[in-house]
């Protein structure tokens, strides 16, 4: 037993070695530089699909799945990852669980969560390239503020019918907030304001797509990845527009006319990175209070966040209160329902914390920094001393972790 054992480990080291023979016959290809990569895929539906499979085929060695959504029916026609037993399952979930099943040699992670509330920026500044596989403008901003923030740059695919199309965002090349149009940003706005993370992520009505198109796209989203691991700009297409028309079979790249708007938000960048071994996201807030004490000799600090911290609720007609303690963004049609005394009545935020949180303003000090929506290797402002902060969770190193 203990020899077939030892000759099995054998020959998956052998097979490990000899997966990429092929690509080896290509004078630039770097075995080592593409199995030490980390990629993340934000979407696993039928782009992330094809961009998952594409990228365990070239052996590329981690592998992080950002994903909140479950299988639907209507996904196996164009999730090549997907079976039908998998209905009802996560789609992070299977999606890892195949990845690992093509090339077993390939270490992944699978996050269920949301983009915009579950994925700290210290995760995003351990990543080599980020590749965005989603269906609405929202998380695409988001995307674009969190890897510009850290010095990333990623690359977004679309598909529509037989078409699609594919650009890749790096901080002075191009930047998709920059572009959005007022249109766009109504809408942007419009689901900023939905409680709920479905209707929120939601793209506003399903897309026809086909995997045909996604399987082009997601196809040049991971060579545009290659690049960027390899750091080829000259070849890159950053800076540019790549369309794709299966209709008619054209195929259209073009030079964008990029200027830097002042007022965009994501090109703020993290200056001054701390590092804080000692500190993770369960930690509570009183003890980062006092961490920022004595790091930088001030007696009140203040936490600023990107969302209101709830801590109580009223509800509109039964006029009932609840003392609660959330992050506003967390708070779900699911939970509201909770609350509802009487059907359709709405549930009324009575006191929030506005974005900064001191000892004065904020009861709960015995809370965990991740009770307040703070997720693992965040990346924190802080006010102290007369100077704001950039201080990681580095406390959480052990959150990222590719099997």
């Amino acid at each position: 037993m203990e020899t077939g054992h030892k000759t099995k480990l054998a020959l998956n080291v052998e097979a490990k070695r000899a997966w990429d023979q092929t690509f080896r016959l290509m004078s630039w290809w770097d075995s080592d530089k593409v199995a030490q990569a980390r990629v993340m895929v934000v979407g696993a539906g039928a782009l992330g699909n094809e961009v998952l499979k594409n990228l365990a085929l070239l052996n590329v060695g981690n592998i992080l799945i950002v994903d909140f959504d479950d299988i639907e029916y209507a996904n196996l026609c164009r999730s090549v990852l997907f079976r039908e037993s998998d209905i009802g399952k996560k789609k992070c979930d299977v999606a890892a669980r195949r990845v690992r099943e093509l090339n077993p040699g390939t270490r992944v992670q699978a996050i269920n969560g949301d983009l915009l509330i579950d994925i700290g920026l210290g995760v995003f500044r351990r990543m080599d390239v980020i590749i965005g596989c989603l269906d609405n403008r929202l998380a695409r901003m988001y995307i674009n503020r969190y890897s510009f923030k850290t010095g990333k740059t990623w690359v977004d695919g679309a598909i529509e019918n037989l078409a699609g199309q594919l650009d890749v965002f790096k901080a002075g090349k191009s930047c998709y907030e920059c572009q959005l149009s007022d249109e766009e940003w109504k809408i942007i706005h419009y689901r900023l304001g939905c409680p709920d993370i479905a209707q929120r992520n939601t793209s506003g009505g399903k897309i026809p797509t086909t995997p045909i198109s996604a399987s082009i796209i997601a196809a040049m989203q991971v060579q545009e990845a290659l690049k960027v691991i390899y750091g080829n700009e000259q070849q890159s297409m950053a800076g540019k527009h790549f369309k794709y028309d299966g209709m008619h079979n054209l195929i259209l790249q073009y030079d964008l006319d990029y200027v830097q708007k002042e007022e965009c938000v994501s090109h703020e960048t993290i200056e001054n990175l701390i590092e804080a071994p000692e500190l993770s996201a369960d930690n509570t807030v009183g003890e980062l209070f006092d961490w920022a004490t004595r790091r930088f000799g001030d007696e009140r600090p203040i936490l600023h966040l990107d969302y209101e911290v709830v801590l109580e609720l009223t509800t509109e007609k039964s006029n009932i209160t609840y003392p609660v303690l959330f992050a506003k963004p967390h708070f779900s049609d699911a939970e509201q329902q909770r609350y509802r005394k009487e059907p359709g009545e709405n549930i009324l935020y009575s006191k929030v914390v506005e974005h900064g949180l001191h000892k004065d303003n904020f009861p709960h000090l015995t809370a965990s920094l991740r009770q307040i929506g703070v997720p693992p290797l965040q990346i924190l402002k802080i006010e102290a001393g007369g100077s704001y902060h950039s201080v990681e969770l580095t406390g959480d190193e052990s959150f990222l972790e590719f099997q």
